[in-house]
């Protein structure tokens, strides 16, 4: 049965520097950095009632975030509209490519690393934890996003300061699975503990 969970402000100390291990919350799965936008300490993890499934991955998005379907190589997609006076949106995309398929682990953390030119003082962050059997590594990082530059980015080409990632493998009974935050900080930062929420109780889909 799913759970609630409530996440402290202290949550986001992260310590660590990229490519290190470890973490700082007592639940195997976070490390901080001071530098990096502080989580909201009202903010609560409250799982759907309706899972989702991507390639035997079943995961249960917030109740908050708003469901805008699969597009494209978009397995899944939500989102969470802008928080106190921010412009943009924060999303959580969802990707799948098949077995074998979709670049290595280590690649793609690299890659979501070097969409965002960090902010002086920060580094990015890397993580892993265990859920249900499946291993998850994470990395987190805050800065100028140009994740979504090039000839085909729907934005123009447009970078954006002041936004965090959150990038996520899956290690799937079919193959890796691919979750990514993006947006504002502020309004990132209000995602962040429900995408981790979610990510500690991901399931293996019943066959």
């Amino acid at each position: 049965m799913m759970k609630t969970f409530s996440v402290m402000a202290v949550v986001l100390a992260f310590f660590v520097a990229f490519g290190c291990g470890g973490n700082g919350d007592g639940n195997g799965d976070v490390q901080t950095d001071n530098q990096m936008a502080e989580v909201p300490s009202d903010i609560v993890y409250t799982p759907a009632v309706e899972p989702v499934t991507v390639a035997g991955v079943t995961f249960y998005p917030d109740s908050a975030w708003i469901n805008a379907g699969p597009s494209g190589m978009r397995q899944a997609d939500f989102y969470l509209p802008p928080q106190e006076g921010q412009e943009d949106s924060a999303s959580v995309a969802v990707y799948y490519f098949g077995p074998n398929q979709g670049g290595g682990i280590e690649a793609n953390l690299e890659r979501w690393v070097s969409q965002v030119r960090p902010d002086d003082g920060i580094e990015p962050v890397r993580s892993e934890m265990e859920a249900n059997g499946m291993t998850v590594h994470i990395v987190e990082t805050e800065g100028t996003y140009t994740g979504d530059m090039g000839p085909m980015a729907q934005n123009g080409g447009q970078a954006h300061e002041n936004y965090r990632l959150i990038g996520a493998v899956v290690e799937g009974p079919q193959g890796n699975v691919f979750f990514k935050l993006t947006g504002p900080s502020w309004t990132a930062a209000h995602m962040a503990p429900q995408f981790k929420g979610m990510l500690r109780n991901i399931e293996q889909a019943s066959m």
